[in-house]
Formats: structure tokens, sequence, C-alpha cells
């Protein structure tokens, strides 16, 4: 068989070698770019390694910090609510014989300036007995001591004593007190101590502070919950500071006459023992002409558990009751 024109017997020859030539130096490149990305790889496996060791050092160091620093909190915490509990129960016991012996002197002070300074003391003597019942109440929050002591009573009774205990301060205020109750004829059972404790708290914060005119108490059923709010007709308070009112040891004027009322620890407190009453504690105001505190506390209303528990009967009052 002849051969193509041109093309000798050695060029047919070379053909199939440089191919062969060609294919093996790209296997060997090949080769080579597959170690070095083996090698890349290692490094970085490696790499990746020795900085999962030291992110694993790192966070057993924090852990262990951190498990030191909740152990010392607890600690203190521990020591700060037994502090709080005993000094107030020590104090408490002088405190009451200060209040009994100015209760037994008020007979035996003759003049108006020394019933002024009896006044006075009996006022500040007052002041530190709440101080001392509000950081019992704080610690036993702290501890989850406090437990609702429920009692059931005529929704007309939790109206009188509201009246009772604030209408003349309120008239000494140049206020108007209104205390209005929506409930009918229903008994409801409720921790009226707790309750009117936070009443007081709301009421003593609204005299102090409103200017003079109506301050309306309304209590409602909301279900299971007995709501009561506490409205004044200003000057109000800027809506935007109103959780400030909440904060423990914190008041929204640091002026020494607001100071000199207490530590701030009221709505705060008030607020965490609504809480642990099954309810809620806000307020509201439009920062000119009013602010609203509302009271949500768990209620409950049955009357055969009433009549089982053996309630006395009573005289039903007015649909409406305004006192």
């Amino acid at each position: 068989m002849s051969k193509p024109p041109g093309v000798s017997e050695t060029a047919g020859t070379r053909q199939p070698e440089q191919r062969i030539a060609r294919l093996e130096h790209r296997l060997a490149r090949e080769r080579r770019a597959r170690r070095q990305a083996e090698e890349i790889a290692d490094r970085g496996m490696r790499e990746l390694w020795l900085i999962n060791q030291s992110l694993d050092a790192r966070v057993d160091e924090r852990t262990a910090d951190l498990e030191e620093t909740l152990a010392m909190l607890k600690v203190a915490s521990t020591s700060r609510e037994r502090f709080l509990a005993t000094l107030s129960h020590e104090m408490r016991t002088p405190l009451n014989g200060i209040l009994g012996m100015l209760e037994l002197l008020a007979p035996y002070v003759d003049g108006e300036q020394p019933h002024t300074y009896l006044k006075t003391a009996r006022q500040s003597a007052d002041r530190l007995h709440q101080l001392l019942a509000r950081l019992l109440d704080l610690v036993d929050l702290d501890t989850g001591r406090l437990v609702p002591e429920l009692r059931i009573l005529a929704a007309a009774d939790l109206a009188e004593s509201i009246r009772d205990r604030w209408q003349r301060p309120a008239m000494r205020g140049g206020q108007l007190l209104t205390v209005t109750s929506f409930l009918d004829d229903r008994l409801i059972e409720i921790d009226d101590g707790r309750v009117l404790q936070i009443v007081d708290e709301l009421l003593d914060n609204t005299l102090a502070h409103a200017s003079s005119g109506a301050v309306r108490v309304e209590i409602r059923l909301d279900h299971d919950l007995l709501e009561l709010t506490v409205r004044d007709s200003g000057p109000g308070i800027d809506p935007a500071r109103i959780e400030e009112l909440f904060s423990d040891f914190s008041m929204l004027d640091d002026s020494t006459a607001r100071a000199s009322r207490g530590l701030g620890l009221g709505l705060g407190l008030c607020r965490r023992i609504a809480t642990a009453l099954g309810g809620t504690l806000e307020v509201s105001s439009d920062g000119q002409t009013y602010s609203c505190a509302t009271l949500r506390v768990a209620a409950r209303v049955s009357d055969e558990e009433l009549v089982k528990h053996g309630v006395p009967s009573f005289d039903p009052p007015e649909k409406e009751v305004s006192l």
C-alpha cells in the first residue's frame, strides 16, 4: 500500500509518541496540582483544628468564669435576702414600741406646737413602718415565699374600705374622691389585703402629685379578673417615661421633696405583687390632662362556693355603689 505523498515513515511513528508525551505531561501536572491542593487542605484542616482547640479552651475558661460568677451572685443574693429580712424584723420590734409609746403619749401632750411635733413623729414612724413592710415584701417576692391569702368578701365592702381609708386624705388635699363598684351584689374571692396594699400605693401617689380635682376609683369584673382603676384629672405623666415608674429605687422626680417620700420601691413592688396575684398593673396618661392606673388580679366569683364556706349573708348594695 502506498503512503500519502509528503508523509515520511518517521513522522508517522512520532505522532503517537508525541500524543503520549503530552498526556503524560498533563497527568503529571494534574498530580502536582492535586498534591498542592491536598497540602493546602491539610494545612487548612490543621489550622481549623488549632482554632477549634483554642475556641474550646476559651469556651471552657469563660464557662468556668461564668459559673464562678453565678455562684458568687447566688451567695450575695442569699446574703442580701437574709440581711434585709433580719434587719426588717429586728427593726420592726422597736419601731412598734415607738408607735405604741407615741399613741400613749398623745393624751398628755398640751398645746398646738407639741401636738405638731407629736404628729410629725407619728408620721415619720408610720413611713418607716411602711418601708420595712416593703422590704419584707421584696424579700418574699425574690424568694418566692409570697403566696396569695384568698378571702371571700363583698365587692361593696372592698369599695367601702377604700373610701374609709382615703376620703379624708383626699379632702385635705383639695381632691374629691369617688369610689364606684359595678359588681352588683357579687361576692368575690381575692387577696384583699394585697389588693388594698396596691390601691393604697396608687392613691398615695395620686393624691400627692395630682392637681386639685376629681380622683375616681372604679371596680369592675372582667371575666376572671377583678379590674380596679384609679384616675385623676392631671397634670399627667410623660408617656415616654411611664415605665420608669416601675423601676426599683427610682422616681421620675429625684428632687429632695420627692425623695423624702421613700426609696422609690412603691409601684415596682406593686407590679410584682400584682403578678404574684395572677394579674397586671399598668399606667397610662396623655401627659397633660389625666393619669390612669389599672390593676387587674385573678378573682373567683361563685355563690355556691360562698354558701359552702358559710359566708354570712349581707344586705345587697345597690346595682352601682358610688361612694
